[in-house]
């Protein structure tokens, strides 16, 4: 919480303090005295810095008492934590040194006393504040006689994320009663991501201070950072009184909920038949163990909406983009991006995961409208020919006489389709879903095949339907009769001509 004064027009500040994260305005005048700690040979062992900071809040022209009194809490709440940071940076107004430029920090004090006098406490306060921080011979700050604060980076090129790897370790101050408890107060002031140095990582991409910023105490303007934290482990000697912390974290530049990995793959088998594949996983960002949460916490609940909400509904067009690419004569229209011929997708709450994959094919029994999960149809014709009666002759060594009646025998026409509508939980819609589709190809088939215009009569001979709540599908038989001209029917002497699709 920043103690901010409140005044009309305030002058830009040439030094800026902060303890915790949070700003004092106007800064107060700073009184440092250092103590050297020496053991029993005159060694110097460590020093006790104090520090004493005395300053005033403003709030200008109203500044009644309650307003002041706001201030006052506020003041108190900044420094009722002990050990937290300590930092001077130049403000707008330094003349010598860049905004944001880091002048003092490395401190960690504890908070002797917070003291406001008493007086009308209108429009402003003064307060004076005392902190002690002790510094080890070996310059570590706090009250500790050994401290570890160590980072690692690694990037991964799997996931185009970096793995970061915290591991902070103290010893308290040998002799001293409460030794643990201070090796343990240090290290638990040094845990999260937040602590970050601002600096780095300053190789391995993508960084936090290249690509992306992040809460810090040197630096309270900056922007969040993205991490998903993987694993923490803490070890305890309460009898030498040492504690570690270490934790693992994933960075990730400029995805703020979730990040994703994928795969895409093509196949296409001998008969000209192409699919293809995407499969990958999804992961959250966040705890997957998270107070008030269900299963999965918050890194869960991530994943679960980055998949569906924006990863799903592109997989079809990644896929189009693939057979696009590698078919060979191929567009994207060629593939049935609307009827998948497989589709999973495995869910770990505990890692805040989502794999998923699915697969496209360009088989034409599966490109279908949504809804209809398989189809079949098919046209039989039987066509008319010349008729001729034939008359046996006893004893005719030749064989029966033939006769041309000059007219034509009776063609017919089947058509047949049958569809499967895809689950929803909905019987009676499904399969009226697939009776739909049936009789649309029904009616596509009839205008191609059994058009009046090419007979000289047409009739129907018959229809026929079926269909399944059970299955979930429908069929459907229609047949015509029909009579040619005798001068359109095949001939003995001429090329047979087929009807064509």
């Amino acid at each position: 919480m920043n103690v901010l004064s409140e005044v009309p027009r305030p002058p830009p500040a040439v030094v800026e303090v902060f303890y915790n994260g949070s700003k004092l305005t106007p800064a107060p005048l700073i009184d440092w005295l250092a103590e050297g700690q020496f053991d029993d040979s005159g060694s110097r062992t460590s020093t006790l810095t104090r520090i004493t900071l005395t300053g005033t809040v403003l709030v200008s022209p109203s500044g009644s008492y309650e307003q002041m009194f706001v201030k006052q809490e506020e003041l108190r709440a900044m420094f009722a934590v002990d050990y937290a940071d300590f930092v001077i940076i130049a403000g707008p107004a330094n003349q010598t040194l860049t905004p944001g430029t880091i002048i003092s920090s490395g401190l960690r004090p504890k908070v002797n006393s917070v003291t406001v006098p008493a007086d009308t406490q209108f429009i402003r306060i003064d307060y004076t504040v005392e902190l002690e921080d002790l510094v080890t011979a070996s310059g570590v700050s706090g009250v500790t006689s050994s401290l570890s604060d160590q980072w690692s980076f690694r990037e991964d090129p799997d996931t185009c994320t970096v793995q970061v790897t915290h591991n902070v370790s103290a010893e308290g101050v040998d002799g001293e009663p409460d030794k643990f408890e201070q090796a343990m107060r240090a290290v638990k002031a040094r845990i999260g991501i937040d602590k970050l140095p601002i600096e780095i990582p300053y190789f391995v991409e993508p960084n936090a201070s290249g690509l992306f910023g992040f809460t810090h105490p040197s630096n309270p303007s900056g922007g969040p950072i993205f991490e998903v934290s993987v694993q923490r482990e803490e070890v305890a000697d309460v009898p030498n009184g040492t504690y570690q912390i270490t934790e693992i974290f994933t960075i990730v530049s400029g995805v703020p909920f979730y990040f994703t990995q994928h795969t895409e793959s093509f196949e296409e088998d001998a008969n000209g038949v192409a699919s293809v594949t995407i499969a990958g996983t999804v992961q959250g960002l966040g705890r997957t163990i998270t107070v008030g949460l269900g299963d999965g916490g918050v890194g869960f609940e991530r994943a679960s909406s980055g998949f569906i909400n924006y990863v799903k509904p592109g997989l079809r067009w990644d896929a189009s983009g693939v057979y696009a690419k590698f078919k060979e004569g191929g567009t994207g229209s060629g593939l049935a991006i609307f009827n998948p011929t497989a589709y999973s997708v495995t869910q770990n709450k505990c890692r805040g995961t989502i794999d998923f994959s699915i697969t496209f094919t360009d088989d034409p029994a599966a490109n279908l409208p949504s809804g209809i999960v398989s189809s079949t149809n098919s046209v039989s014709i039987v066509e008319g020919i010349r008729l001729f009666a034939s008359h046996a002759i006893p004893f005719r060594r030749l064989g029966n006489v033939i006769q041309d009646i000059k007219t034509t025998t009776e063609g017919s026409i089947s058509i047949q389709c049958q569809a499967t509508a895809k689950n929803t939980g909905d019987a009676t819609a499904d399969t009226n879903r697939a009776i739909q589709f049936v009789q649309d190809e029904l009616n596509r088939l009839k205008t191609l095949h059994a058009n009046s215009a090419n007979f000289v009569t047409l009739r129907i001979a018959n229809l026929n339907q079926q269909f399944s709540t059970t299955d979930l599908t429908g069929q459907a038989t229609l047949d015509f009769a029909f009579t040619v001209d005798l001068a359109t029917v095949p001939d003995i002497n001429s090329n047979i001509a087929l009807r064509t699709a």
